[in-house]
């Protein structure tokens, strides 16, 4: 290939932050990064995503004029929300439309769903599976020719386990604390803290604020790491719970790909897992309690990595 063309573009577009990558395409080699707010369309809106996406392309753009580029072998799409075909032709659409406006021509273009693709980059194409307990709670598995998944409903009645489940929990903890319904907990002075605030009515307000979003209440689950360690029973009892929601999302998965109790990794990612070692180490001894030759292990780098090597792989294979 000319070396115009060994170049390769990744889009991460979660729900609580979208990083792009620029990669040189033979050494895999980072030359420009950035990132910005989340643009899962399903939370925001189809327009906010666009902006977001455009946003960013822009700076890409900027970049690559900089290098005297007009050319990307292989763009990867990341993105959170797609869940169904009519999803993947709305967030096409936004992609599309935030391409738009760019001098970019891109030879291959792929769009799908974030954990999809991580799963990809992280398997290396060997059968495995993925949980992401991040701001949602979604699974995947490829056993080497068909990706299935469980998971990924969304946070108005589903992501047991993830970090909107996890901040929900701890605000209805101080609800009822400050009731009296339930005992007490320091996760009410961490969050009171954490939004200057002085009251359970500002706590209410914040909530209706509108400024609101399904990321924000998922930066309350953080707090549980920390209570944990204080030996916060209530704290404790909530990353239990986690815990065992995500066994469930994990046991569901391993049921859809025909387990057969062989050897097999499972790998686990989103600040919902890693920041919570108690998450990690229940939902790791009852994983392995009931399959004992599944590897428990928790991904080491940024999702951005296994997505550039998810496109390495698409661009190796053209």
């Amino acid at each position: 290939m000319e070396s115009m063309t060994e170049w390769l573009l990744i889009i991460d577009g979660g729900a609580t932050k979208t990083a792009c990558a620029v990669v040189h395409a033979e050494s895999g080699e980072i030359k420009y990064t950035k990132s910005t707010g989340g643009s899962n369309y399903q939370a925001i809106g189809a327009e906010s995503a666009t902006a977001i996406l455009q946003e960013l392309l822009i700076h890409v753009q900027q970049f690559l004029q900089s290098q005297a580029v007009s050319q990307i072998a292989v763009a990867t799409f990341a993105m959170a929300g797609i869940d169904s075909s009519k999803d993947h032709e709305m967030v096409s659409a936004i992609v599309h439309k935030a391409l738009l406006a760019l001098q970019l021509k891109i030879t291959t273009l792929i769009i799908e769903n974030d954990a999809q693709a991580t799963l990809l980059g992280v398997t290396a194409g060997q059968a495995g599976a993925l949980l992401i307990a991040g701001t949602g709670a979604i699974a995947y598995a490829f056993d080497g020719s068909e990706i299935v998944r469980a998971g990924g409903w969304g946070h108005r009645a589903g992501d047991e386990g993830s970090g909107y489940w996890l901040g929900q929990e701890v605000i209805r903890a101080i609800f009822r604390m400050e009731d009296g319904r339930g005992e007490p907990t320091l996760l009410k002075d961490a969050v009171y803290d954490y939004l200057r605030i002085q009251d359970v009515t500002e706590l209410a307000a914040w909530l209706f604020h509108p400024s609101y979003t399904n990321a924000q209440l998922a930066k309350m689950g953080a707090f549980l790491a920390d209570a944990v360690t204080k030996k916060d029973s209530c704290a404790i009892q909530i990353s239990m719970r986690a815990a065992h929601e995500l066994v469930l999302l994990a046991c569901a998965l391993l049921k859809k790909t025909g387990y057969q109790g062989d050897v097999f990794n499972l790998y686990c990612n989103g600040g919902a897992i890693k920041h919570n070692p108690l998450i990690f180490k229940i939902f790791s001894q009852e994983m392995k309690s009931k399959y004992p030759q599944i590897e428990v292990s928790l991904c080491q780098h940024q999702p951005i990595y296994y997505l550039i090597a998810r496109t390495k792989r698409a661009y190796d294979s053209l």
